[in-house]
């Protein structure tokens, strides 16, 4: 039983040294990503369209939206570089 423990540690030990790097890559850096969607800006859904425009793993927010037309809107994200 001990082994067992000492070999799940020493494999822990081993795998988190090897691919400290992969995981932890450093800061994450955001740039603006822009789009522009049919629709009145008072009555769009920001979140879910950035999410349509981009994926989950580009972590879009901090959304803002400007009128750019008729019944049309400009709207910007940080996501992840």
């Amino acid at each position: 039983m001990k082994s067992y423990i000492v070999f799940s540690f020493l494999s822990l030990a081993i795998f988190l040294t090897l691919f400290n790097p992969l995981l932890v890559s450093g800061d994450i850096q955001f740039c603006p990503g822009y789009f522009k969607v049919d629709g009145i800006c008072d009555k769009i859904n920001y979140g879910n369209l950035a999410l349509f425009q981009w994926s989950a793993s580009k972590m879009p927010h901090s959304c803002k939206c400007d009128a750019a037309g008729v019944n049309k809107s400009h709207c910007e994200c940080l996501v992840v570089r």
